[in-house]
């Protein structure tokens, strides 16, 4: 049994290829990712010193920005709450759907949608976490540079 390596990427590769990058820029004009943004300095504050060290107390905003999104990659989340909450919304979205169409079995249709849809579901978010950070790579790089509260 192969073991999960402790300070590896979960998700390694996540190029962003021409149609997801134009699907986050209309995500970003439209505001979808406002509520995940929301969320993003508090998550770089709390994870300041792991951030920093990736860093490797590197000052320059880029390798700042490069070791957030880093730690990202490596987390798989800014807030849980929220990354639980819509992907309950999903789920539900689901259920709806399938009861159109005379399915209504809820608990097969939750099951069936985390083997089918949680991983991409999730690679996804990661991808909405990393764009967020590159739009806001000024506002990332000044919280890590600045003086931590006594």
């Amino acid at each position: 049994m192969r073991t999960m390596p402790t300070h590896k990427d979960i998700e390694p590769d996540l190029d962003i290829n021409e149609n997801e990058l134009k699907t986050l820029v209309e995500e970003w004009k439209t505001g979808k990712l406002k509520n995940l943004s929301t969320h993003l300095l508090g998550f770089v504050d709390r994870n300041r010193v792991e951030i920093l060290k990736l860093a490797r107390n590197a000052k320059s905003p880029e390798k700042l920005v490069v070791a957030a999104q880093k730690f990202v990659r490596r987390r798989g989340y800014i807030h849980l709450p929220l990354d639980m909450a819509d992907q309950i919304h999903e789920i539900n979205n689901e259920i709806w759907y399938r009861g159109e169409i005379g399915d209504f079995d809820r608990q097969k249709i939750k099951e069936t949608w985390t083997v089918r849809h949680a991983p991409t579901w999730r690679r996804w978010r990661i991808k909405q976490i990393m764009f967020i950070i590159d739009q806001r790579a000024s506002e990332v790089a000044a919280e890590l540079l600045r003086p931590q509260a006594g």
